[in-house]
């Protein structure tokens, strides 16, 4: 129930940053804390997809043979039906940025990784954490700051493979092991809060040194330094502008390296957002798994609407494109657009969404799209319904 708890948790935050009126966020500042909700939700997310992948896939019991053969077959049809439900919700034209699609292909990637020990997984990961956003920025200076459609859904988009993957495979891991007993819990408490802090500070820190955006600080523009790149991009042309490497000094050489790898600002895809965001997400993980058992009764709508995440994540964007845009029948409705006076469809929206899936699972159990997915799973492994 825990685990169900802090996906209600992390959809409750991403339905707030797609339609929250929050002010930046300030450390500063309590007021401005449920800003938190932007990138890290999509983080806790990725992490306990993770979680997710290792409990359908034997739990605690690492596969191998048949078992692992099955279950790579089984998450390959989980995939794809994950990326035909992003496709189709991308396809409503909505402004939200949608995960699933990249969730598709991160559920193909992580095929190789289910048969391994849970300490090789953690290894990779943070290999991957550390490693990947500055082999990324790199390859963007030495491209000059030119990517193609691919390069920039997996590696350079609002949810790049290099800080999505390792959360992942660290999820993957940590449901290798027993997460039920309160030492456990307890734990992944004590690290998320030390990895917290280690990322934001160092991160904050090296930002601040480099000239570069830093987390809780008022900044114009907090993304990646893609956007740097891509300022360039008009201005450069290949063939022209003399050799390439008066090229690669007219967009300031491999200065804007740093900046962009070691972002620590949300959906900067940085090692240090990596880092901080993701040791956030373990200490929301090991609360939940504290307090669920206390406070169950309380907690039930919350781990309903946590117990069919793809269900919930896609009535509400199928809920925005109705009401706000592309449909916008009832575009104001509900304090729409935001302001910073109300959340009235942030709101709603948690409610509404709550209340049906707490009926559901009561009544009806697995949510329609979790079905769907799981028809896809046996299909894919070749399974009689």
């Amino acid at each position: 129930m825990g685990i169900d708890v802090a996906r209600g948790l992390a959809i409750v935050g991403m339905i707030g940053a797609h339609t929250g009126s929050l002010p930046e966020l300030l450390w500063r500042d309590p007021s401005t804390w449920g800003s938190l909700v932007h990138g890290r939700s999509a983080i806790l997310f990725a992490l306990l997809a993770g979680v997710s992948v290792a409990l359908a896939s034997g739990g605690t019991t690492r596969p191998t043979g048949e078992a692992l053969r099955s279950a790579r077959l089984r998450m390959a049809g989980r995939a794809l039906v994950v990326l035909a439900i992003g496709l189709f919700l991308e396809g409503l034209g909505t402004e939200i940025a949608v995960i699933l699609p990249v969730y598709g292909v991160l559920f193909l990637l992580v095929i190789p990784f289910l048969g391994l020990r849970h300490r090789t997984l953690l290894v990779a990961a943070a290999a991957i954490a550390l490693l990947g956003p500055l082999a990324v920025a790199t390859l963007q200076a030495i491209a000059l700051g030119r990517s193609g459609p691919g390069v920039l859904f997996l590696l350079q988009g609002t949810y790049p493979i290099a800080v999505w993957l390792p959360l992942m495979l660290t999820g993957l891991a940590l449901g290798r092991q027993a997460l039920g007993t309160i030492r456990a819990a307890a734990l992944l408490l004590v690290a998320g809060v030390l990895l917290a802090g280690l990322g934001y500070g160092v991160g904050n820190a090296v930002n601040s040194a480099i000239g570069g955006p830093r987390e809780g600080v008022p900044v114009s523009d907090t993304s990646s330094g893609s956007d740097e790149f891509d300022y360039y991009y008009d201005d450069v042309v290949p063939g022209e502008g003399g050799s390439y490497v008066e090229r690669l000094q007219e967009i300031g050489g491999f200065s804007n390296v740093p900046e962009t790898a070691f972002g620590v600002t949300p959906h900067s895809g940085g090692t240090f957002e990596t880092i901080g965001s993701g040791g956030f997400a373990l200490a929301v993980l090991g609360l939940c798994l504290l307090l669920a058992r206390p406070l169950r009764w309380v907690l039930i709508p919350v781990a309903a609407l946590g117990s069919m995440p793809l269900t919930a994540y896609s009535t509400h964007v199928v809920s925005i494109a109705v009401i706000v845009w592309p449909f916008g029948l009832a575009p104001t409705a509900f304090g729409w657009p935001p302001s910073f006076d109300g959340n009235g469809l942030w709101a709603s929206s948690v409610i509404v969404l709550m209340a049906a899936c707490t009926a559901w699972a009561l009544t009806l159990g697995r949510g329609p799209a979790e079905r769907l997915t799981a028809w896809g799973a046996r299909r894919i492994n070749g399974e009689r319904d």
